[in-house]
């Protein structure tokens, strides 16, 4: 499949050619890579926001929720605090 992403400054393209290279794969292949690390970073990090009490990107939780829901979370399954 072609694809045409816009707006891409000619700098930030070069550093893609250039580290796709780097790792020996194609253009395509390094845009999967990075987009599947890039996404199991952020789905990991949510998490230990939640559960550490710090504010989502969104500002769903205040600190104080966040405390509260890791330790009922903590209570609920026997978890040692840390």
């Amino acid at each position: 499949m072609d694809v045409c992403i816009k707006n891409i400054p000619e700098e930030d393209w070069r550093i893609f050619k250039a580290e796709s290279i780097k790792h020996g794969l194609k253009m395509g292949e390094f845009f999967n890579k990075v987009v599947l690390e890039h996404e199991a970073s952020c789905h990991a990090g949510n998490w230990e926001r939640i559960l550490r009490g710090e504010k989502t990107c969104k500002g769903i939780l205040s600190k104080e929720e966040g405390r509260n829901i890791r330790s009922e979370f903590r209570k609920d399954f026997s978890l040692r605090n840390h």
